[in-house]
């Protein structure tokens, strides 16, 4: 069957598929999804008459008419809500997270001592690197990026420092006392000389924020607690802080430099996930299946059931349904950043940039197929990291954290994961998996064999990935204690440890079902099962936990074995996150809690067949042991018989360019049936030239570009509507793409 036949065959059954697949195996709904639903909850605002550092709170006018809101973009001027949205329970998720903001204290904000000043920046709680800030008095109260990477392309690079006075029943005045402005020399934030003090942010009459010096101006403020709004907090004494750990002040990480003290991150647009290299990396038979659109997901569920009949053919198969797959690459895939706690990621822009799915053979004639996923290692959500009680690195005696710096963000890391698609099988012990090849793991904190156990055989180790698209580690940590514990990681069971990138400990959902979790309390309505949630290295799946609102799913009566897992009707073997009673001692006291499992840490899926186990990085490209296995070797073998068939291309075809709309970057696809010389080029509406991709001769198959919203010397084109269009000796067409703010 060639690609078109099948392609005409997945059209004509998708809409079955889809529905017989939905009362089945699903996954969580993406963040973005959540915000704009609504969150149905009565809000009781109660007034924060002593402010902490880290606050999250709701401000809003003496009259409580009025709330401060930043806009969906976040960056931009300031807004106005009206409370009675956040009262009546009639605002979105998005409603209300917009309208949260977190107070830092300015030596939190500028690195300095841990000593309360009594003066606070404020930070939306969607985006933990931008402040409040505004030119001098008349002008207006704008949310701009202070802290990312991408704070440098910015003209001004500046921020606001608040007096937030004696918050009372009477309301209190906010006064702007001081301004930093960004220098380039001492590269850091310094005083503004020029700045007026003692300005006063007012509501104007047509519900604009500005600034004023005339105290008689200005607008009362009412200050809320905003944690009755959507929980983000973490209690004393709670499952996820049990010592009741004191917080920490929480300090940015310095930004990446090379050797000689340069900045060295990548910019988003050139991630190495998103350029041409990684494309040109990746097997012809498997190029069609990259990114995100219709017709990569008619090739990746193509690809997929070739996989499935040539195991069938060697009397093998798949670990899971390729409905179960799908799924997860469709969930993968659908992952926008929807808030800035990283250094480099751009609002709206995927957290994982490709799922593939390969085919090849061993040297020795063994079939290993996978499932290939391209991440950024980073959640779509907040995570409110600024919340951390005691961050891996904070030197605290015993954790071999000594020389690390308190992080709470990172830089986007750049993983290719793969997920063996065969069932190679299940252990019956522990000890069945050697994982001597691949370092000390568990016996490098001096624990015996006879010791063993699910929670610290890989205690050092990452253990799989995510629907979100990032790694997830054992619940312990690196010293054999489990991380709630130490209270090392927030209410969403994540953290950035040791300046690392973002990686999961423990399930978030058990704590507080808030909406900003991996998987939340909607993700179970009209469902039989839980959620699909991640995929461990060896194959087997992981589903949200057996939720106690939900008490007729399917396996639910089925007990969960010592690795965290069970099997029942057509699922096969999987894993559930799951609580449980955990016990620690530390000094003279003992501790009893509830430990929220998320993936329990040791693998029972067979590994030592599993060729190029544990490798989790974008070497896996140039490593000639195994880059087979991601698509990169030429080796591929899609079929016995037709393995060509996904190669050629029928016909000359211009493909709409994904995603549509798009900023900054989007892919532009074409297909050649016969080597042709080909011209790509970009106009904007009324003909002018902007660029041309691509002037030379090509082989026939599909092709892939990039265009990255520059011109053709380099700088950024405005935002708008374009057109690009192919033209080879034989064929020309022509599309339309929209350029966002």
């Amino acid at each position: 069957m060639n690609f078109l036949k099948i392609k005409l065959v997945i059209i004509n059954f998708f809409v079955l598929v889809i529905f017989l697949f939905a009362s089945n195996v699903h996954a969580p709904k993406p963040f973005k999804t959540i915000m704009t639903e609504n969150i149905g909850r009565e809000w009781t605002p109660s007034l924060i008459t002593t402010i902490e550092n880290r606050d999250h709170v709701v401000l809003m006018d003496n009259s409580e008419t009025y709330y401060l809101k930043v806009n969906s973009s976040i960056q931009g001027n300031l807004g106005v809500g009206d409370v009675s949205e956040l009262k009546n329970g009639n605002a979105t998720y998005g409603d209300a997270l917009r309208s949260m903001f977190q107070l830092l204290d300015l030596n939190t904000a500028s690195l300095a001592s841990d000593d309360l000043a009594g003066v606070y920046t404020i930070h939306p709680l969607l985006a933990s690197y931008y402040a409040l800030d505004s030119e001098m008095e008349g002008g207006q109260i704008k949310v701009r990026d202070k802290s990312s990477f991408y704070s440098i392309e910015q003209d001004t690079i500046s921020f606001l420092v608040f007096d937030l006075g004696s918050p009372s029943n009477e309301g209190t005045i906010i006064t702007a006392v001081s301004r930093y402005v960004y220098n380039d020399q001492s590269e850091s934030y310094e005083p503004d000389d020029n700045w007026i003090p003692y300005l006063y942010i007012k509501i104007n009459s047509d519900q604009t924020l500005s600034l004023t010096g005339q105290v008689s101006e200005a607008t009362e403020w009412k200050i809320m607690d905003a944690n009755g709004l959507v929980n983000t907090s973490i209690d004393a004494g709670s499952d996820f802080n049990p010592q009741a750990t004191s917080w920490q002040t929480n300090t940015f990480a310095a930004y990446p430099t090379n050797n000689n003290g340069e900045l060295s991150a990548w910019h988003y647009d050139d991630s190495p996930l998103k350029t041409d290299q990684f494309y040109n990396n990746v097997d012809d038979d498997y190029q069609n299946q990259l990114g995100y659109s219709d017709e990569a997901n008619i090739a990746a569920h193509a690809v997929l059931n070739i996989i499935e009949q040539n195991l069938i053919d060697l009397g093998l198969s798949l670990r899971y349904s390729t409905d179960t797959y799908l799924t997860f690459r469709s969930a993968l895939l659908n992952n926008n950043f929807a808030s800035i706690d990283m250094y480099n990621s751009i609002l709206g822009e995927r957290t994982v940039e490709h799922v593939y799915f390969t085919s090849a053979y061993s040297d020795n004639g063994d079939y290993h197929p996978f499932m290939v996923i391209a991440t950024h290692n980073a959640p779509s959500g907040p995570q409110f990291l600024i919340n951390v009680a005691r961050p891996p690195g904070d030197g605290t005696p015993g954790t071999s954290y000594e020389e690390q710096t308190i992080t709470r963000n990172a830089i986007l890391e750049q993983k290719l994961i793969k997920i063996p698609l065969r069932d190679y099988g299940l252990i019956t012990n522990l000890t069945d998996n050697d994982l001597t090849e691949f370092g000390s793991l568990a016996s490098d904190q001096n624990v015996s064999a006879l010791n063993y156990d699910v929670d610290n055989y890989t205690s050092t180790s990452s253990t799989g990935i995510a629907v979100d698209g990032v790694i997830m580690y054992p619940s312990s940590n690196n010293v054999l204690v489990y991380a709630t514990f130490a209270a090392e990681i927030t209410s969403t069971g994540i953290h950035v440890g040791r300046g690392m990138g973002f990686h999961y400990h423990a399930d978030g959902h058990a704590f507080n079902h808030n909406g900003i979790n991996l998987y939340n309390e909607s993700d179970y309505v009209d469902r039989n099962h839980p959620p699909i949630i991640g995929f461990v290295f060896d194959g087997i799946a992981l589903f949200g936990k057996y939720d106690e609102n939900y008490g007729n799913m399917d396996g639910i009566s089925e007990s969960l074995d010592e690795f965290g897992g069970h099997s029942h009707g057509d699922y096969g073997y999987h894993h559930h996150a799951f609580s449980s009673s955990a016990t620690q001692s530390q000094g003279p006291d003992t501790f009893t809690y509830t430990q929220n499992f998320l993936q329990r840490g040791a693998f029972r899926g067979a590994i030592n067949d599993i060729p190029g186990f544990l490798e989790v990085s974008t070497n896996q490209f140039m490593n000639d042991e195994i880059k087979r296995y991601v698509g990169a070797s030429g080796t591929s073998q899609l079929s016995t018989k037709n393995s060509s068939s996904l190669k050629l291309a029928d016909s000359f075809r211009l493909y709409s360019n994904y995603p549509n709309p798009f900023n900054p970057t989007t892919h532009i696809k074409f297909d050649l049936p016969t080597n042709s010389m080909v011209n790509i080029t970009i106009y904007n509406v009324i003909g002018h030239h902007i660029r041309t991709l691509l002037n030379s001769n090509q082989p026939a198959g599909h092709h892939s570009l990039h265009w990255d919203s520059r011109n053709g010397v380099g700088k950024k084109v405005a935002a708008g509507i374009y057109i690009y269009s192919i033209r080879t000796g034989e064929f020309s067409a022509t599309k339309k793409m929209v350029l966002l703010e």
